[in-house]
């Protein structure tokens, strides 16, 4: 078996679409539209695989001989063979059980032994349980045989199962050492059931908050809104939390909440809160979960409101994640969500959105990790030229060079089409474009956080002249996960 070392990619998100309709209101104004780092896209799943937890071998004696030669001497092969499951050597069941198969007379427990450690051993953890289930039936008192059994249910994320198995092995009479293996194995399953917490800070220095287009953009008589800049922080905070079932059922809660604060321009200041719970099921390759959601936004008003947040919408809704191995170097995620949204104030920007999220996953190496994405995100609104449908595509590659340097380059572009034309009767199209650059230096820390700076930059082309603009962002981001 292998285990691989995987990256954390932090997806920052938000939560709700707030825009303008010019049937309420009588001058031109910034649309709040949502973008790649502001949607909850499907992400990788880094979830802690098998620890490294040595097993036992007796090296003292060893043959040194060919398979060829060994192939002349079955007695050689079983004799091998039944060491071999007795001390869960991978290794040597891999070796000897095709020259064991073609014996003539064949044990049948030995057989369905030595066939569970191999689909052990080459990641068929599903197969492995139903295997040593099967053994388990015909004979309980085999004490390697259900040390073997607790290892696949582990190994294929059968938490409850697991646990059973491993205290049942703890109370029998079993070496010191064992027990030091077995509490080590005990130790990652309540583990897994522990509260997760992740939380982040950002330094921001916006330079054109507001989305503004080019100096002295107009429309007949109209003329658009000048441009804005803001000093402040956004931040996050997560938390999560799995209860084991049987069968490899869970359940999940989570809670979640990320804002901006602007001390010099407080009219964009910003929360968004999410608390989410449902079911779900998991294996060593896949995990799929069901959470139902509700979520609410506070939101100072941007160019025309006030210095205080105020409740400004809320959605409430159903999302679906799934999580998929499809070798051990590529991961494929994938999430469907569907909410229905309420404004406070806009009620023409009721409605409900559906957001489709796919990324594929790379892990070529240890301290590499790529990935690329497709996404589409629809909003529907009460007015027509406040509803769009967006179409995403995105690519990122993460890095740790030499020197104790780590880089992570992300690109996206995307097309959002409004249904309806505004006041102006103009139809809005736009190509939207964002890239990021982020560098930090892995021995640089500090309470066990590393700030990292990103340089992004993000470009709006339109066919309505009002919501064309492009902007750069410095920004300097801490976070932490424990």
């Amino acid at each position: 078996m292998t285990s691989q070392s995987k990256l954390i990619l932090f997806l920052s998100s938000s939560l709700l679409l707030s825009s303008f309709s010019f049937a309420v209101e009588k001058s031109p104004k910034p649309r709040d539209e949502r973008f790649d780092d502001q949607l909850q896209l499907a992400k990788p799943d880094l979830s802690t695989q098998k620890p490294q937890i040595p097993e036992k071998r007796d090296d003292k004696h060893t043959l040194s001989i060919t398979k060829e030669e060994l192939a002349k001497h079955p007695d050689l092969i079983v004799r091998g063979l039944i060491p071999a499951v007795l001390q869960n050597n991978g290794d040597a069941v891999q070796l000897l059980l095709p020259l064991y198969q073609n014996l003539p007379k064949q044990d049948p427990f030995l057989l369905e032994w030595a066939n569970a450690i191999n689909a052990r051993e080459n990641g068929r953890f599903s197969e492995a349980v139903t295997r040593y289930r099967t053994l388990f039936s015909q004979d309980s008192t085999i004490l390697p045989l259900r040390y073997q059994l607790a290892q696949a249910l582990f190994l294929n994320n059968d938490n409850e199962a697991a646990k059973d198995q491993f205290q049942k092995l703890r109370a029998e009479q079993v070496s010191p050492e064992s027990i030091v293996m077995i509490d080590q194995y005990l130790s990652a399953l309540n583990r897994r059931d522990q509260w997760r917490f992740q939380g982040g800070l950002s330094f921001l220095n916006e330079s054109n908050i507001n989305n503004a287009p080019k100096p002295g953009t107009r429309i007949g008589n109209w003329n658009a809104w000048e441009r804005e800049s803001a000093t402040g922080f956004s931040y996050f905070a997560e938390a999560e939390k799995k209860w084991s079932l049987p069968h490899n059922y869970f359940t999940k809660f989570s809670i979640e909440g990320n804002g901006k604060y602007y001390w010099d321009n407080k009219k964009y200041n910003e929360f968004n809160g999410r608390v989410g719970a449902g079911l779900g099921y998991q294996t060593a390759r896949f995990e799929i979960s069901l959470m139902p959601f509700t979520e609410r936004r506070w939101y100072a008003g941007g160019s025309s409101g006030s210095e205080s947040m105020k409740q400004y919408s809320k959605n409430s809704g159903t999302r679906l994640d799934l999580t998929y191995w499809l070798n051990e170097k590529w991961q494929i995620s994938t999430a469907l969500e569907y909410g229905e949204q309420r404004y406070n104030t806009r009620k023409h920007l009721n409605g409900n959105n559906y957001l489709w999220s796919n990324t594929l996953s790379y892990f070529p190496k240890s301290g590499q990790f790529w990935f690329i994405g497709a996404d589409y995100n629809r909003e529907n609104t009460r007015d027509e030229d406040n509803a769009y449908q967006r179409k995403n595509l995105r690519l990122g590659w993460v890095q740790e060079w030499g020197w104790g340097i780590s880089t992570r380059i992300s690109f996206a572009y995307a097309r959002r089409t409004y249904k309806g034309a505004d006041l102006f009767n103009i139809r809005q199209k736009n190509n939207e474009y964002q890239s990021a650059v982020t560098l930090w230096h892995r021995d640089l820390y500090f309470w066990g956080i590393t700030p990292k700076i990103t340089w992004s930059y993000q470009r709006v082309s339109s066919n309505h002249p009002f919501y064309s603009y492009d902007k750069n962002r410095i920004f300097l981001e801490m976070g932490k996960t424990f």
